[in-house]
């Protein structure tokens, strides 16, 4: 007869203290589940990738001819997901309401974006499909055409992002300093130049970009005051208790 396997009741023990210990600190930090939205977008954009792949209203100005194709500016465009998360992190630890305003920024700017994308699908025709060289700069070019669809480009959602982390760093004590805020709107802008140097986008969506970010940025700051005012009333209310 088969000897009965041991149930290790200490680690079952331990693990259950530690889950309760994370949703204690869930929740007495519930802005930590805003990250939640980042599987949310990931589902929603892999989709309608997957989804929109012909039959789509063409993005194009005439200026868009005018603009050289630099493939030297590949990796400023790949910036464009550590310059989200790196700031989102440093704040998610060290300033939590400049945390809240840029997740909010973001979540309402690329869900803005992704429902124009749904119901208004386009994209962008202006991709080489020849290269004079075969540097690194090219093969990068060439490996985010495979990884990415010339499709759902209208509005930017680099320039949305971009502004987010701007607009998050304008809220924050340490990331608002004269140097910092320099360093933030210079690597946005390259960002937001890179995506037409390298034909990821026409320069309508740029436009159409900057044109959203104007409403996010308004509603992400209505919140933002909401949230603050809610603070100070439970602090004023605490401290008459």
């Amino acid at each position: 007869m088969a000897p009965r396997p041991t149930v290790n009741r200490e680690g079952f023990l331990n693990a259950g203290e530690r889950m309760r210990k994370i949703l204690n600190y869930i929740k007495g930090h519930k802005y930590v589940l805003y990250v939640l939205y980042v599987p949310f977008y990931l589902c929603w954009f892999c989709l309608i990738e997957h989804l929109i792949t012909t039959n789509y209203w063409v993005s194009y100005l005439p200026l868009d001819d005018k603009i050289p194709f630099l493939p030297g500016f590949a990796p400023i465009y790949c910036c464009w997901y550590p310059f989200l998360i790196a700031p989102g992190l440093y704040w998610l630890i060290n300033d939590v309401p400049a945390f809240k305003r840029y997740m909010w920024n973001l979540m309402i700017g690329f869900s803005l974006c992704l429902a124009i994308c749904s119901v208004f699908p386009n994209g962008q025709n202006l991709r080489p499909t020849t290269f004079a060289s075969d540097g690194f700069c090219v093969r990068l070019v060439q490996a985010l055409y495979r990884a990415d669809t010339n499709t759902n480009v209208l509005p930017s959602m680099h320039v949305v992002g971009s502004f987010a982390v701007v607009y998050g760093a304008l809220h924050s004590k340490k990331t608002s300093r004269p140097g910092w805020l320099t360093l933030f709107i210079g690597v946005a802008l390259l960002i937001c130049c890179s995506t037409v140097l390298i034909k990821q986008h026409s320069i309508l969506d740029i436009f159409a970009g900057v044109a959203a970010a104007v409403p996010v940025w308004l509603a992400a700051d209505a919140i933002g005051r909401r949230e603050d005012r809610r603070a100070r009333a439970m602090e004023e209310k605490q401290q008459k208790s």
